[in-house]
């Protein structure tokens, strides 16, 4: 973690959070003038089903986060607070244990509330899952 946010971790921009950790988010490219993030991230052995996919969840877990950064890259002020209000998740395509490659995406961003989409792709580029979700801004 950098120093950057002092004792405030949310006001610093590379920090993420111990749920992010958990799923192995590294972010590959960010722009905050589009709201737009590229993340990888690991799934592991304990992201397994019974069936030996991914389990829903993780992924669904996986696309807030990409909405969710995607979101806190438009803020004008650090640290401006955000809580996902909707989120709806497609599974589409095979999730194996390994590295999962997302996109995410500011659609509509107003005062207090914003629109994001992001994709989640297989290390083969396949869609694995796309999700879409609706954000609170500010208290």
């Amino acid at each position: 973690m950098s120093t950057a946010g002092g004792d405030n971790p949310a006001l610093d921009p590379d920090w993420e959070s111990p749920a992010a950790m958990t799923l192995g988010k590294q972010v590959l490219e960010k722009d905050s003038e589009r709201g737009y993030i590229k993340a990888s991230f690991i799934a592991g052995d304990n992201f397994v089903n019974r069936g030996g996919r991914i389990f829903g969840g993780f992924l669904s877990a996986m696309l807030d986060g990409l909405c969710g950064h995607a979101v806190r890259l438009t803020h004008e002020k650090p640290g401006t607070p955000q809580v996902t209000l909707e989120l709806k998740t497609s599974f589409v395509g095979r999730a194996d244990q390994g590295k999962l490659v997302g996109e995410g995406w500011v659609r509509h961003r107003g005062r207090s509330i914003a629109f994001a989409e992001a994709e989640l792709r297989n290390e083969a580029g396949d869609l694995v899952a796309k999700g879409s979700a609706t954000f609170k801004i500010g208290t």
